[in-house]
């Protein structure tokens, strides 16, 4: 089973703006030593402007890793049982880290980029079992939320063309795609029409209650409440956070992946301080869904690898910890 932990090296596929490295080694020596007492054997790392590439250096940002510092952390964490994932972001709405090149979606220069850096992350992670290529969030809502002076996103027949040209990059390399699986969750029929089951991973990520009884009020003053007086049409009538149409698609449809043939890593977070979230997200999954199709579970606290983000960081790793040793006993 993987015993995943999300982690960031480069940060400029979570920002509005392009920003400085600021990944702290000294956080991230925590995060692994913890992570190593916690059991977890997986740790996918986002990589974007903090590498310096070898085919594209001109991505990389003051103090990105070289290609030594990279393949020694490789080695490293192997001897400490764990492996670590790369992960290139390439959705139009996570991509600032790759700079002129976001813009240039499904034209020849980007299809030449972004295989040169799904093969430069092959070998410099030492022919890892998956690469991740994000691929979460890309719509007109979160683009909306994300990048108010820029939307741009694909949709319809260059979606899957793009999706399955990514796919097959990866697999070209020897390893396994790994993706978030926001189009799946929220596109299920067109997915499973279009995106085959094999050799695939993807990771359905869901950060509040499962059950009733624990939902959150849509209560003023939320993050929530605020986005739906922005965009009153995505959120009419809730009552729930959890009543979120992209959230309840989330929640039901991560069952019916797994019963599709899709193998999947669903992904919990403490980013809401839904004391309910990891636990139901759990049992949910353990007593619903096909154990031939869960490959593992994962934690995403969304805190960049800095000093200030240790204590988030390890509580997300000690709540896949508890849930791990009460569902599965390990």
């Amino acid at each position: 089973m993987i015993w995943g932990l999300f982690a960031t090296l480069g940060h400029n596929m979570w920002t509005k703006e392009d920003q400085k490295l600021t990944f702290s080694e000294n956080a991230w020596n925590k995060i692994v030593d913890a992570a190593h007492e916690a059991g977890i054997n997986t740790i996918i790392l986002d990589l974007g402007e903090g590498v310096r590439w070898e085919t594209h250096p001109e991505l990389a940002k003051a103090g990105a890793w070289g290609r030594e510092k990279i393949k020694s952390e490789v080695l490293r964490l192997r001897d400490m049982g764990i492996a670590l994932v790369p992960k290139i972001n390439l959705s139009t709405c996570h991509d600032l880290w790759l700079g002129p090149y976001r813009t240039e979606i499904s034209k020849p220069v980007y299809y030449q980029v972004v295989r040169d850096l799904i093969n430069e992350c092959y070998d410099l992670f030492l022919e890892p079992e998956y690469i991740h290529l994000g691929m979460d969030e890309e719509g007109d809502l979160t683009h909306q939320v994300c990048y108010s002076n820029l939307i741009r996103y694909r949709k319809g027949d260059l979606l899957w063309h793009d999706l399955n040209w990514m796919f097959d990059c990866v697999r070209s390399t020897g390893a396994t795609p790994w993706i978030w699986a926001d189009f799946c969750m929220n596109d299920f029929d067109n997915f499973v029409k279009n995106v085959s089951t094999e050799n695939l991973l993807i990771s359905p990520w869901y950060y509040f209650a499962f059950k009733e009884e624990h939902f959150r009020y849509h209560e003023e003053g939320s993050a929530g409440y605020i986005n739906a007086q922005r965009y009153p049409y995505n959120f009419m009538n809730i009552k729930y956070e959890e009543d979120k149409p992209l959230l309840k698609l989330a929640r039901e449809n991560m069952v019916p992946a797994a019963k599709a043939g899709y193998d999947m890593v669903p992904c919990t977070s403490d980013c809401y301080e839904c004391e309910y979230n990891t636990p139901e997200l759990f049992e949910h999954i353990k007593f619903n869904a096909p154990e031939e199709r869960i490959k593992g579970f994962m934690t995403a606290p969304w805190g960049h690898t800095v000093d200030a983000n240790v204590e988030k960081i390890l509580k997300n790793i000690s709540l896949l910890a508890e849930a791990k040793k009460k569902y599965y006993g390990e």
